[in-house]
């Protein structure tokens, strides 16, 4: 592509080991205080009183929902196949149409 845009261009994108700006003030206030994150919402939900400030319900709560996904992530959505005839025979009609030709079967006799 003429002009230079797209593909790889040596020097382009973020350096290795980068902290991006979020993180690194996170990470100073987290060193002031001794507290990550997860940890100051779990004094919050708990209702410890901190600087002086006695947490409502509502911020418990509040609390709660945010620190959740600390410690259970959400369950991600799987598709599931389910066949409500239960008809073995009609699957397996169903897959002889859709293989065709491609199948072979073997006669035994019967007896």
């Amino acid at each position: 592509m003429s002009g230079g845009h797209g593909g790889r261009r040596s020097g382009a994108g973020r350096r290795t080991g980068t902290v991006n700006r979020l993180s690194q003030e996170a990470r100073e206030e987290a060193a002031k205080t001794g507290d990550l994150p997860h940890e100051f919402l779990l004094q919050v939900m708990r209702g410890d009183r901190i600087a002086g400030h006695k947490p409502t319900f509502a911020e418990r709560m509040d609390a709660a929902k945010a620190a959740a996904p600390y410690y259970a992530p959400r369950l991600a959505a799987v598709a599931a196949n389910v066949n409500p005839t239960n008809d073995p025979i009609r699957d397996l009609l169903d897959e002889v149409a859709r293989r065709g030709s491609k199948l072979t079967f073997k006669h035994r006799p019967v007896g």
